[in-house]
């Protein structure tokens, strides 16, 4: 089943302050932005005057609330929004134009405000309620109704931020929660990531994105109309993509992901210890998306001594109540780098023109033919991808919707017996 690759979008409604609402003629485009590795969703316009000369008046910090819709009404794009740049302003023959950068009111609140407060008294508290309710409701006053997807933590943590902003703190969580499913046990890996859609705030471990179901399917190289397909995904013809990055491997090596060394000392008793981590010994244990295929050069770092990056921490384990201080930090600096690395290891991008709305954080299958007459499909492209970033851009004067898509998996699609 293809899906309809024909994107019939059109303006709603679009306001600025108190000015009169903004006609679908004086919209050049719209560009709707969803990003993995930013808390919150963004908007860029462009727009035209020659009439009330608004455009002059705007200074930045005026509410905007804009709706693109498709002709049913089925999927749409926009709410409410604050303008917090003003770029490329032009003036030419008396009609002027510019472009706004939009952000949500959340992303101003969090800019605006710092922390310098306990969190987790006593025991500590689970990190996702930390991230949930401590940060996101009580102090960020977020509605709970927009907090639609919140993955339970097994980890508690007593910590206090030193002036950071609300989402540097969530950032800091995220990099040290654990998913409750694994436990504490060996195969505990940390890392979630915090991230915002259309649909509301989402706190979700790196394991859980390998065991999701694609809710699409990609196919490049091949006629979509000759492919057998039982299952009920829509199919997504792609004319072409772009590999970005297959595995930047001095990233890893400069963020310790494949070997580091953390080494600790507990000012209370002058405990020093070190805690060697080794990629090999963690690998068959993480959660991937795709085949375990073990790539050869990890065996490299079993026999060499040398630690591609050291960190240290100080800490007091006199400052905290029995039970709320333990390696399993010390552990986590070492796992966090390894998954986060693994998760966004190899980057594909990939347009198309659809009224087919895909979220980041959902899965999707890419199926890549090789172009020979066999239709042989290649795997080292191949496999389940993690939606990381979505950009929608509507142009008023094709009234179309177009998608570009950064997709991101840890592994390839190789069947392995």
């Amino acid at each position: 089943m293809s899906v309809n690759n024909q994107s019939n979008f059109q303006l709603v409604n679009f306001f600025i302050g108190d000015y009169p609402p903004i006609g679908v003629n004086q919209v050049l485009y719209v560009k709707y932005t969803e990003d993995m590795r930013q808390a919150t969703t963004t908007m860029e316009v462009q727009i035209t005057d020659s009439s009330t000369g608004f455009l002059s008046e705007l200074q930045g910090m005026e509410p905007v609330f804009i709706r693109i819709a498709d002709s049913e009404n089925k999927t749409e794009v926009g709410g409410s929004f604050v303008v917090y740049d003003i770029q490329d302003r032009r003036n030419i023959g008396g009609k002027s134009s510019a472009v706004l950068l939009l952000c949500t009111p959340d992303f101003i609140n969090n800019a605006a405000n710092k922390i310098s407060r306990r969190f987790g008294k006593g025991m500590g508290i689970k990190i996702h309620d930390i991230v949930k309710n401590e940060i996101l409701i009580n102090l960020m006053k977020v509605d709970e109704k927009r907090l639609t997807n919140f993955e339970p933590c097994v980890n508690s943590c007593s910590f206090v931020s030193p002036y950071w902003n609300p989402f540097t703190a969530i950032r800091w969580l995220a990099a040290k929660a654990i998913p409750a499913p694994k436990g504490s046990g060996p195969a505990a890996t940390a890392g979630y990531a915090f991230y915002q859609t259309r649909s509301g705030y989402n706190f979700e471990s790196y394991d859980k994105f390998a065991s999701k179901e694609p809710v699409a399917r990609m196919v490049v190289g091949h006629n979509p109309d000759e492919m057998e397909d039982d299952s009920d995904l829509g199919i997504i013809p792609l004319n072409q993509l772009t590999v970005e990055s297959s595995a930047d491997l001095l990233k890893g090596l400069n963020l310790g992901s494949y070997s580091s060394n953390v080494m600790t000392l507990d000012l209370k008793d002058m405990k020093f210890e070190q805690h060697p981590f080794n990629i090999n010994k963690y690998y068959k244990d993480v959660s991937v998306m795709n085949s375990r295929v073990t790539p050869e050069f990890y065996s490299g770092f079993d026999t060499n001594q040398t630690y591609t990056r050291i960190m240290s921490k100080i800490s007091d384990s006199a400052l905290f109540s029995e039970g709320t201080y333990t390696q399993d930090f010390t552990k986590q600096l070492s796992q966090a780098s390894l998954r986060e690395k693994l998760f966004y290891n190899k980057k594909v991008v990939v347009e198309f023109i659809s009224d087919y709305f895909l979220e980041i954080g959902e899965v999707v299958q890419l199926d890549v033919y090789k172009g020979t007459s066999d239709r042989e499909q290649d795997y080292s492209v191949s496999g389940k991808y993690v939606i990381g970033k979505v950009e929608r851009t509507f142009k008023t004067s094709q009234d179309k919707m177009t998608s570009r898509l950064t997709l991101y998996t840890d592994s390839d699609g190789e069947v392995v017996d």
